[in-house]
């Protein structure tokens, strides 16, 4: 074991010379991060597969409906939080945790009352079922992310072993199971929508307070942290709205069937995503604590690895989903097509570095510039290619965007670099 154990490390330090990245550190905690995502890969697998044979097509429409719904007006809140927590924590700033969850709350009155609005909405227009799913809604949905924040705590601490158990297995497997159970009680939106948010909720809260036991936060708090986050949350708000808006659309202007057809073909190409990500959250605490110079040594190897490792998922998966479909979803056969086109999506995670140093060294103008054109850019198209090609103008569209959104961030990142360089 000692054995393997040294060459494992001279075979990082190896690859590290040409990577300009530091690779132990990536494997150490990119082991937990890819072994939680797995986990959780395979728990919403098989809760996709109950959805399949358990749930009919229009009422699991209407359920990524509303929370597309909720994905929209959640962007009105301080949902740039938790990278500004992360950022404080990182910097001593221990108590900022504590002091966030309560001011997200407050924050989310905006929420609470644009939700109870659409609620009203639907009343009048009849639909008793979306009137009664928006206030659960609007009731849960804030304490939920306030008691998420314990990740960013957990991340910016660098304990990536609990953030990938708390997080990543124990925060999706227990609220999965609770709809699972659910879905064999009954495939009503509505009651599938209220476990969805009580179970997240309920597992958010203890998971927080288990954290705060843990590490007993000092009192130092950085109350920049709300100003920081006005930002980050103004910068999401186009793209909070642009990111839903093809389930919106789809359920108005086709369906919701295809809705359903359209989230099973993206569900797998979502999922292979989160080890990506859960590596982003890695590459942040680096971020924070490198110079700008530092960083960028080597950038260009890290957008040619993650470019590489894009190409060898798309080319695996278009092979392989033809026979997961077939084997797990005989009942969405028709989403192969769709799913495969989607999957080319996956090539956007070559500017993932560019975004995370954008956030770590609060390049604010470049993420407003991003953001704003990329999600103007969206919801322009999007509504154009529904209207054009239905379906398939969703499907092309999300693609053509995801290329153009990485494209711009390596641009902006580039040009940035050459500025300072100049200077």
């Amino acid at each position: 074991m000692p054995k393997i154990k040294n060459t494992t490390l001279k075979a990082l330090l190896w690859l590290q010379g040409y990577t300009k990245t530091d690779m132990v550190y990536l494997a150490s905690g990119g082991f937990w991060a890819v072994f939680s995502q797995l986990v959780v890969s395979f728990g919403t697998f098989l809760l996709a597969i109950a959805f399949a044979h358990f749930v009919s097509k229009e009422a699991y429409g209407e359920y990524k409906y509303i929370l597309s719904i909720a994905g929209i007006l959640g962007t009105f809140t301080l949902n740039g939080l938790a990278t500004s927590v992360m950022k404080s924590v990182a910097n001593g700033f221990e108590g900022t945790l504590h002091y966030a969850f309560w001011k997200n709350v407050k924050w989310s009155i905006l929420f609470f009352f644009l939700t109870f609005g659409a609620s009203i909405y639907y009343f009048l227009n009849g639909n008793n079922g979306l009137g009664v799913s928006m206030l659960v809604v609007g009731a849960f949905s804030p304490f939920w992310s306030s008691t998420n924040l314990y990740n960013a705590y957990l991340l910016a601490k660098k304990d990536f072993r609990r953030s990938a158990i708390y997080y990543n297995i124990i925060g999706n497997i227990f609220p999965s199971f609770c709809i699972f159970a659910a879905i064999l009680l009954t495939n009503k939106p509505f009651y599938l929508i209220s476990v969805f948010f009580i179970s997240n909720v309920l597992i958010g809260l203890t998971l927080y307070n288990r954290t705060v036991r843990i590490y007993k936060p000092n009192e130092k708090i950085d109350t920049g942290v709300i100003g920081y986050s006005k930002h980050l949350s103004a910068i999401g708000i186009l793209g909070g709205l642009a990111s839903n808006i093809d389930q919106v659309l789809i359920f108005h202007y086709i369906g919701a069937a295809p809705l359903a057809v359209y989230n099973f073909a993206a569900a797998i190409p979502n999922q292979l995503k989160g080890p990506v990500k859960s590596l982003a959250g890695l590459i942040f605490p680096k971020f924070t604590e490198r110079s700008e110079a530092e960083i960028r040594t080597g950038m260009r190897n890290k957008f040619l690895l993650a470019f590489m490792g894009g190409v060898v998922i798309v080319i695996a998966y278009i092979i392989a989903a033809p026979y997961i479909f077939h084997i797990f979803f005989p009942k969405y056969i028709d989403a192969i097509k769709y799913t495969q086109i989607l999957s080319l999506s996956l090539l956007a995670i070559v500017s993932i570095p560019a975004e995370v140093y954008f956030v770590a060294k609060q390049k604010i103008k470049e993420q407003y510039v991003a953001n704003i054109v990329i999600s103007v850019l969206q919801i322009a198209i999007m509504f154009v290619f529904v209207l054009w090609k239905g379906l398939w103008g969703v499907v092309f569209a999300r693609v053509i965007i995801k290329i153009l959104w990485s494209a711009l961030n390596i641009f902006l990142y580039e040009r940035g670099s050459k500025q300072t360089a100049v200077i």
